[in-house]
């Protein structure tokens, strides 16, 4: 694949992927693409992408949009037309079938100078409302295979290839079965691959959350540890003692008796790992890279079914090394992934010599198991973005995400949880626990605890 300037910063081999400013770092593609942009939407396109095809397509770029023919898109008829007038070449996708219906098409397919492609959704703020449920993030790869696939695919759904001539008269059964073949199947290939790409990019992106997590969780217990279990302490000893007069307030004495016990357990198990490392942007940036290529040898879904149990395990130690930041330890990896010698699952190819009964058979047969693999990859995509969104509410991430500076955070905390415990320690002196002069701190403000 020859490289253009449209790669830019972005690597043509991994794959990258963005979960925040999506459209920032579409846009800035965009503007680096010299030969041709090829754009397919699911539903409809967000503004921000029209416009920058105009401008593109008036700095000299060749522009290939194509969306589906329904009313709420050709109700913009006078943007389409101002597309056309400068030269973009737009394409109307027919409604889905019932056999296409249910096919996992992201929200948006960007193909740049065959040489990038995108997939994905821009998010909040720029993905329409009838795509807020699709596939997470916008994952951006170089592969030429699939750069070639993915042309392949938005071509020939929009008709731009040109066709040699049907044979005259009616096409005969073995004629219909190719064309599926290189139809249909070819499609849901693709669509795997987009969903494969989605679901390492959303791992990639577990794994990431996982790893700042894990560094904020430690980065804290060196901080607060000592004080934040004398607050506890005293506030469990203090809810207990105002629940001897007042029964209102047992209820609130048994959680924070809880969460003091839980958080005493915590800190007195034995760590199963080292604690993680806090590495550079460059130390950082290569254990992304590594750690995605790693991911695509070893992941149990991208290896044939002989080779999952051995990938499963290695894919369990490339999760744990990423979150510890560990470089050594993906080097080892690398090398134990190379020596397992993983296969691609392959699919049975249909057989040449039967009758054009028995082929169509088994296209339908093909077809089937292709649209079951193809639900079992969504579900599998649903699962990782569940798992991702459940850390992302968490009260750490949270907490981390919103604090660029934690050495800040940690100070300020140190001076209320200190303010907190000395007015505890002061109502439990007098015998006689009343009211403490200020609340103490729910638990969304005091320091989260979090275990990944």
């Amino acid at each position: 694949m020859t490289e253009t300037a449209a790669a830019g910063h972005l690597s043509a081999g991994a794959p990258q992927a963005f979960f925040s400013q999506e459209w920032a770092q579409l846009e800035d593609a965009l503007d680096q693409a010299r030969s041709r942009i090829m754009v397919r939407c699911q539903h409809t396109l967000a503004r921000v992408v029209f416009d920058a095809l105009v401008q593109s397509r008036r700095a000299g770029v060749a522009v290939q949009l194509a969306l589906p023919d329904t009313a709420l898109n050709r109700h913009s008829a006078i943007a389409w037309e101002r597309l056309s007038a400068i030269g973009g070449q737009i394409a109307w996708l027919p409604s889905p079938t019932a056999a296409t219906a249910d096919l996992p098409f992201p929200p948006l397919v960007v193909l740049l100078d065959d040489a990038l492609v995108f997939t994905g959704k821009l998010g909040t703020g720029f993905c329409p409302a009838d795509d807020a449920a699709a596939v997470p993030g916008l994952v951006c790869w170089g592969d030429a295979d699939f750069v070639r696939q993915t042309r392949q695919v938005v071509d020939e759904e929009a008709g731009w290839l040109a066709h040699s001539a049907a044979p005259a008269g009616d096409e005969s059964a073995a004629r219909s079965v190719q064309l599926r073949q290189d139809g249909g199947v070819v499609q849901q290939a693709w669509l795997a691959r987009v969903l494969q790409n989605h679901a390492l990019a959303t791992q990639a992106e577990i794994a990431e959350t996982q790893r700042q997590m894990a560094l904020f969780d430690h980065a804290q217990e060196q901080a607060l540890g000592p004080l934040m279990r004398d607050y506890l302490r005293c506030k469990a000893q203090y809810l207990h003692h105002l629940a001897l007069q007042d029964q209102a307030a047992r209820e609130e004495a048994r959680a924070a008796q809880q969460r003091w016990d839980d958080y005493a357990s915590a800190q007195a198990a034995p760590e199963e790992e080292a604690g993680p490392v806090d590495l550079d942007a460059d130390a950082l940036d290569q254990l992304k890279q590594l750690y995605r290529k790693l991911a695509m040898q070893c992941h149990p879904d991208r290896v044939a079914d002989t080779d999952q149990d051995r990938a499963a395990q290695l894919f369990q130690s490339l999760q744990s090394s990423y979150r510890r930041g560990d470089m050594a330890a993906l080097f080892a990896l690398q090398e134990s992934v190379a020596r397992a010698g993983f296969q691609l699952p392959r699919a049975d190819p249909p057989p040449q010599d039967a009758d054009a009964a028995a082929q169509s058979q088994a296209a339908d047969a093909a077809s089937q198991g292709a649209h079951a693999r193809l639900r079992a990859l969504r579900s599998a995509l649903v699962q990782r973005q569940n798992a991702l969104e459940t850390l992302r509410t968490s009260a750490t991430w949270r907490t981390l995400s919103s604090q660029p500076n934690w050495s800040l955070w940690f100070a300020q905390q140190q001076q209320h949880l200190q303010s907190e415990l000395q007015r505890f320690e002061s109502a439990l002196q007098a015998g006689a626990p009343g009211p403490v002069a200020q609340p103490a701190p729910q638990d969304s403000a005091a320091p989260a605890v979090s275990h990944v």
